[in-house]
């Protein structure tokens, strides 16, 4: 696989498999500064390591963490999202709410989330990428694990292909933006002790790496008023991932394994401090915050 490839077709990619090398000697989700030609942005030559929700939160089957449905966004908050740029963003949030589900196997609220996430499709005209048919396939699958997993991977992906096929990045982006606060935001969560041994800890530094890169793809699209709006809610949050040192350790290795997914290993690791962690968090629920309500 081609590591250096036009923009739209590297997003898609991405968003379909990028997965992370898992101990902690391995670089979760690289990412190198990239510069890109604002006034070229279709054709720049640029490539972005671009995770999917699930890819995200591979680290919950290796900690034994407890599945909490608690922490989720409630499927009925979708009256809430009454205008276009609410609407993009809550269906990247419940994106990453049926991931988590999925990873958890939690059968029973899989179903409720698919309709969410296709009623939300509707309402940002994305219905073909996303139609009744996968609520059917849900419930002919709802004790097969597998099956469920497979069927949520294709969903994301027929989402983003859609988009980038009708040149609508920008709706992408806000998905985006709203799938990683929600990603970030059940992570801490779940890894809620800040101890300075608790290995978790680790995990959201690594999603530094995801963030510049989401980042850098509002960036790219703040021409449209609703993705820079987002950009500045979320100015915070980068200014303080930025601010998170690493130490050089060893020559970053990228590698594919048997399935094709991409592997970063190696790399320098990321050293998050206590008032960081706490800063970081304090910011990401604020977001999300925002976002939900």
């Amino acid at each position: 696989m081609k590591l250096k490839i036009t923009f739209g077709i590297l997003a898609l990619t991405l968003a379909m498999g990028c997965r992370n090398a898992s101990n902690s000697s391995e670089q979760a989700i690289s990412t190198d500064s990239l510069p890109v030609n604002q006034t070229d942005k279709k054709t720049q030559s640029v490539y972005y390591r671009f995770p999917t929700p699930d890819e995200l939160f591979t680290f919950i089957k290796k900690e034994n963490i407890k599945y909490n449905p608690e922490i989720l966004n409630p499927v009925s908050n979708i009256s809430r999202y009454v205008n276009s740029k609410a609407q993009t963003i809550a269906l990247g949030v419940y994106l990453a709410d049926l991931s988590y589900i999925t990873l958890f196997e939690s059968y029973n609220y899989s179903l409720e989330y698919y309709k969410a996430i296709h009623s939300l499709s509707e309402k940002v005209k994305i219905t073909s990428a996303y139609d009744l048919s996968i609520a059917k396939r849900i419930e002919k699958n709802l004790l097969n694990l597998d099956s469920l997993k497979q069927i949520s991977t294709e969903s994301y992906a027929g989402i983003v292909e859609f988009l980038i096929m009708n040149n609508r990045e920008k709706t992408l982006a806000l998905i985006a933006a709203g799938a990683y606060i929600e990603c970030f935001y059940l992570t801490f969560k779940l890894t809620d002790k800040n101890e300075a041994h608790n290995p978790l800890k680790t995990r959201v530094a690594d999603f530094k790496y995801a963030f510049e890169n989401l980042y850098s793809y509002l960036t790219i699209y703040s021409d449209d008023k609703q993705v820079a709006q987002v950009a500045e809610q979320l100015k915070g949050v980068h200014e303080l991932f930025s601010s998170i040192k690493s130490s050089k350790k060893t020559k970053t290795k990228v590698r594919q394994d048997k399935e094709g997914n991409l592997i970063f290993e190696g790399g320098s690791k990321l050293e998050i401090t206590a008032e960081q962690y706490s800063q970081l968090k304090e910011m990401i629920f604020a977001v999300r915050k925002s976002f939900i309500e």
